[in-house]
């Protein structure tokens, strides 16, 4: 049986070009490299020389301005920098006793007064205080102790004034410095 006219009609003839990966791989390509093109030429023939332009303007003014200083004033400016820099770092670890008295009197038994005072060593603090009774020295023992600001402390000298119900202690402390010394954020 001889085939009808037209399968031999659509056998005969090319088939239709079906799109394939290929061409538009190429195609975006293409387009990815005029657009790569087109960046590059932007930056080197237009962006760099405004951007060297925009450098040797201020280049210049920084010349101008170097030259209009004197080397008197440049020299006064540099040391005077320098020393507000130092003041700057001696104030930031200077020692504040204000704080270092307020925690004293929170810390403090009510039957429990400090005569003398003596700051030593950094954060070594000596006071000399007298008490009513043994059980208030032994209070401010306690206070002492749940201090977080004392990082260590000793009792000495304990003994009854003569002639008077008052007893007489001295008190070594080892204070943790950020009681005493000035953060640098409170500046």
């Amino acid at each position: 049986m001889p085939l009808p006219q037209q399968v031999i009609n659509q056998l005969s003839r090319e088939p239709e070009k079906t799109p394939g990966w290929s061409a538009g791989i190429l195609l975006f390509s293409s387009v990815l490299l005029i657009i790569v093109f087109v960046i590059y030429f932007f930056m080197t023939l237009i962006y760099a020389p405004q951007l060297n332009a925009s450098l040797a303007a201020v280049q210049g003014k920084v010349a101008t301005l170097d030259q209009s200083i004197a080397s008197g004033d440049e020299a006064a400016l540099v040391a005077f920098y320098s020393q507000v820099v130092n003041l700057r770092t001696v104030l930031g670890n200077h020692i504040v006793f204000s704080q270092f008295f307020e925690w004293l009197q929170r810390s403090t038994e009510s039957n429990v007064s400090f005569t003398q005072m003596s700051f030593s060593s950094g954060s070594q603090v000596t006071l000399t205080g007298t008490a009513r009774t043994e059980a208030d020295i032994n209070e401010q023992v306690a206070i002492f102790e749940s201090s977080p600001n004392v990082a260590k402390f000793t009792i000495s000298n304990i003994t009854q004034t003569a002639g008077t119900s008052q007893w007489a202690f001295s008190a070594t402390l080892i204070m943790n410095s950020s009681l005493y010394i000035a953060s640098s954020s409170t500046q």
